[in-house]
């Protein structure tokens, strides 16, 4: 049984929460492990569930990211139960032209260059935490990064090399620890943005990071995120810059702790649209652009919610769209507009203490899994403790 939400034309039921998983108390644990839920299939048709396992730093990436052999929890019943994850639970990639899978680069911690003192930033903070330097004037920064693709038939996993064609790419330099690091161009292309197929088959690619207009090569607000969407036409060998989203002031406001347009989410509409779903910081407004030439531009942002940490965009078979974000809260919203314009108002699943990022898997036409943390929720003693829960949604038209 759930909670049924009827708006016009559709319906959604929102079923009681499912414990995947539980960790020790915050108190014990504190920020960083046993968050950030993600959701996938599995090569066996299976639901898996995987969290963060480290802390959220930039020298913490490479252990943070809950993908290892044993970390996660497998549902073979559409999320009603629950098991321990085992080597055999793999997690499906995204499927290519060339029927193999693509499998993003892998989290690897920001690090120390030896090369950096020979070249001049084109930006540095007030407190000298943030450095932008041109990547374009310093030829040891790597424009390539590893990639794998999975070959179903054979089961076999190739390594290559993706080429990163980024028009006026930064090296970022972010201070820790009384270092200098550099940002690997890994992550930018791994963890920090979302892979989907293209209508035409071919891969798509949304990632944010501090920088230039890759359009222009000007420096506008150095020390807020753009997004910027890539185009593979060769199963992710090669990845070319297509467009952008650049943060104004307009949309970060000097009186407010704004990151800007971040941890984009982006899908296909059913009038073959795409929309994308942008943070702009935590506590502060998510914004929607769409795009109708196939992500090479985007409309004027227009706001889709007062908070929206790393929104979550997943379209439904049935037509209807689904959305999760937060920060403060947990929330849920849905659409029928074939354009993802206009939505219904938000489902509040009262959840008060999170780190509010979401993960919306659809497992059918009309029903998706919906995930997220829980930092008090009740352990089998009653403690509070740290914990991964998913929710069924089911549409009904």
């Amino acid at each position: 049984m759930g909670t049924r939400f009827q708006y016009s034309g559709f319906s959604l039921e929102v079923e009681e929460p499912v414990v995947v998983g539980q960790g020790e108390s915050y108190e014990k644990l504190g920020w960083g492990p046993w968050q950030f839920p993600s959701l996938s299939m599995t090569d066996r048709g299976h639901v898996l569930c995987t969290w963060a396992t480290g802390e959220d730093s930039i020298e913490g990436y490479e252990d943070s990211v809950g993908d290892g052999v044993f970390i996660g929890a497998v549902s073979e019943d559409g999320g009603r139960t629950w098991r321990g994850r085992t080597r055999e639970d793999r997690a499906v990639g995204t499927p290519m032209q060339n029927g193999r899978e693509y499998i993003k680069p892998a989290a690897k911690n920001a690090y120390p260059v030896p090369w950096l003192d020979r070249y001049a930033p084109a930006y540095s903070s007030p407190d000298g935490g943030l450095k932008l330097y041109r990547a374009d004037e310093i030829p040891e920064y790597p424009r390539s990064c590893p990639a794998k693709e999975y070959d179903p038939a054979t089961r076999e996993t190739t390594e290559f090399t993706s080429r990163v064609n980024w028009p006026h790419a930064a090296v970022t330099v972010l201070r820790s620890r009384d270092r200098d690091l550099v940002y690997p161009l890994d992550s930018l292309m791994g963890i920090m943005g979302q892979l989907v197929p293209a209508e035409d088959g071919n891969l798509l690619f949304a990632t944010y990071g501090h920088g230039f207009s890759a359009r222009t090569g000007e420096l506008v607000m150095g020390d807020k995120y753009k997004t910027y969407v890539f185009r593979s036409d060769d199963c992710g060998r090669t990845w070319d810059w297509i467009s952008e989203v650049v943060t104004t002031p307009e949309y970060c406001p000097a009186d407010r702790d704004a990151e800007g347009f971040c941890e984009p989410n982006l899908a296909r509409m059913p009038d073959g649209s795409w929309v994308m779903l942008l943070r702009t910081g935590s506590g502060c407004p998510s914004w929607l652009v769409r795009s109708t030439d196939g992500c090479h531009t985007w409309s004027k942002p227009v706001l889709f919610d007062g908070c929206g940490v790393l929104p979550q965009l997943r379209v439904l078979g049935c037509g209807v769209s689904l959305a999760g974000y937060g920060r403060p809260g947990v929330y849920l919203r849905a659409s029928s507009d074939p354009s993802g314009l206009r939505w219904e108002e938000p489902v509040d699943l009262q959840v008060e203490h999170s780190c509010c990022y979401t993960a919306i898997l659809p497992l059918d036409d009309t029903t998706a899994l919906f995930g997220y943390s829980d930092f008090r929720y009740p352990g089998p003693d009653g403690r509070p403790l740290k914990t991964i829960l998913t929710r069924r949604v089911t549409v009904e038209r």
